[in-house]
């Protein structure tokens, strides 16, 4: 069994469980754009998933510095889309962005929070030129922002 040991050598068990936990959460953003789709909103049990996910990526993935800047970036990033998003919905009267949008953003933002932020521009602009190019006054974000994400990340493993 020596390639057994050769792959074991120089992976500790955070590399292992962030992995592992990577991988789950790839298959949850999955989920999260299927459901999205079809339901046009993104359960909380969901969410708390990709939260445990993401909360255990960031530990084991980031050193405590690292993980600082990270934690601090996401929850401002989230709270002032939040905010916006409350703004305009007392300007308005009607929702612009979902709040479980900014919820896997969150989550997402944990995994790689570069990724996340492109991937969420990206998806916004996919979203506004497809409901144009088909005359509809709103889409649900998640397939095209998921997407995004999945894709972006993908290509910075290569």
């Amino acid at each position: 069994m020596p390639a057994a040991a050769d792959f074991a050598e120089g992976y500790s068990v955070g590399d292992v469980l962030a992995g592992a936990a990577q991988l789950f959460f790839f298959a949850l953003v999955a989920a999260a754009i299927a459901y999205d789709g079809r339901e046009r909103r993104v359960p909380n049990g969901l969410v708390l998933a990709m939260l445990a996910c993401g909360a255990v990526v960031a530990w084991c993935r980031y050193d405590a510095a690292a993980r600082g800047f990270v934690f601090v970036a996401t929850f401002a990033v989230c709270a002032a889309l939040v905010a916006a998003e409350v703004l305009w919905r007392r300007w308005r009267g009607d929702a612009g962005l979902g709040m479980g949008d900014i919820k896997v953003l969150f989550c997402m933002m944990l995994v790689h929070p570069v990724v996340a932020v492109a991937a969420f521009a990206a998806g916004l602009l996919a979203l506004a030129v497809t409901a144009a190019v088909m005359r509809r006054p709103s889409l649900p974000l998640m397939p095209f922002f998921g997407s995004a994400f999945l894709i972006l990340w993908i290509a910075t493993l290569l």
